[in-house]
């Protein structure tokens, strides 16, 4: 019984015989398949497909290299594997969309209060104050420092509302939700 599998579990297959660099591009494979796979599976479903392919990966004694050239791009084979005609929603590219455009919106935010204080400095004047996305945004200089601040009563919380929930609208495709519902009248 020594050295025999107990269970088919991908944690306990053996991939001690295979490099780093082979165990990198088949985790690398799997995470893009993975990815493509969200916009037509279910997580358990995806899970599944991901566990049954490498498995698949792992049985065959093919360098990896050619294993994954066989199976094409892992968006071509999500689609194979994917269900026709069911869309679903993109939950982590909606998150990650709207957490990049929070970032953008913030570092431009500050890059103008930045500006302003550049341009507060070198004119010689005391203090500006201007409007960025109906955030007031004030720059100060004097001989005991220089200050940047905003203030809107709430504003800048709206505007990072509004973007954030945009953002992840658009990012999570979410118009696939209401098309892969039935209609009224239509029988599913």
């Amino acid at each position: 019984m020594k050295g025999e599998l107990v269970s088919d579990s991908p944690r306990t297959l053996d991939t001690s015989r295979r490099s780093l660099r082979e165990r990198w591009r088949m985790s690398v494979y799997l995470a893009r398949f993975d990815w493509h796979l969200e916009g037509f599976l279910q997580i358990k479903e995806r899970k599944t497909a991901i566990s049954s392919l490498r498995k698949e990966l792992l049985a065959d004694p093919r360098d990896i290299g050619v294993k994954l050239h066989a199976l094409g791009p892992p968006a071509a084979l999500a689609a194979r594997r994917a269900r026709e005609g069911t869309l679903r929603p993109l939950w982590s590219i909606g998150i990650i969309a709207a957490g990049v455009v929070l970032f953008v919106y913030w570092g431009l935010l500050l890059s103008f209060a930045a500006g302003m204080l550049a341009a507060v400095k070198n004119s010689g004047i005391a203090e500006a104050h201007a409007t960025y996305l109906f955030v007031d945004v004030s720059a100060s200089s004097s001989a005991d420092g220089i200050s940047i601040g905003w203030t809107s009563q709430g504003a800048w919380l709206i505007v990072s509302a509004v973007i954030i929930i945009g953002a992840f609208l658009v990012g999570a495709r979410l118009w696939r939700l209401a098309s892969s519902m039935p209609r009224k009248g239509t029988s599913a």
